[in-house]
This record gives structure tokens, sequence and C-alpha cells, in this order.
């Protein structure tokens, strides 16, 4: 008796396919995700940024910034 075998639907050519296709949507997903991260983090630097701009003098001196140094303090301090 003999068995025949059957041939599988996906091919190792489809498969390799398939997992390189995946593999850019996962580095495509991955970079969207990082810029989207990115994008949030500065939006949150110059939330920051703005309200310590509204602080007087000071209020500045008293948590130790001066007016010139607080968007690189912000910045710095992430």
């Amino acid at each position: 008796m003999t068995t025949m075998k059957h041939a599988h639907p996906l091919s190792h050519a489809a498969v390799t396919s398939a997992t390189e296709t995946g593999g850019f949507v996962d580095k495509a997903l991955g970079l969207l995700s990082s810029v989207k991260r990115r994008w949030s983090e500065e939006a949150e630097i110059r939330h920051a940024v703005t309200e310590l701009e509204q602080l007087d003098d000071h209020a500045l001196h008293d948590i130790g910034l001066n007016r010139y140094d607080i968007e690189d303090r912000v910045r710095r301090h992430r």
C-alpha cells in the first residue's frame, strides 16, 4: 500500500512571502507607534513649557528656573 503525500496549499514560497509581508507590516506599525509616541511626548513638553512660561519671574525663581532655561530644562528632565 502506498500513501500519497498531498501538497500543502501554502507552499514554502507563499509562507516565506507572507512572513516577509508580516515583517514589513510589523515594522510599519512599529514606526507609526514610535511616531505617535514621540508626537505625544512633544505635545506634553510644549504644554509644560507653555504652563511654566505663564509664571512670573519670582515664581520661576522660587522653583529654580529662569525664563530663558524653561524649554531646555523641561526637555532635559523628560
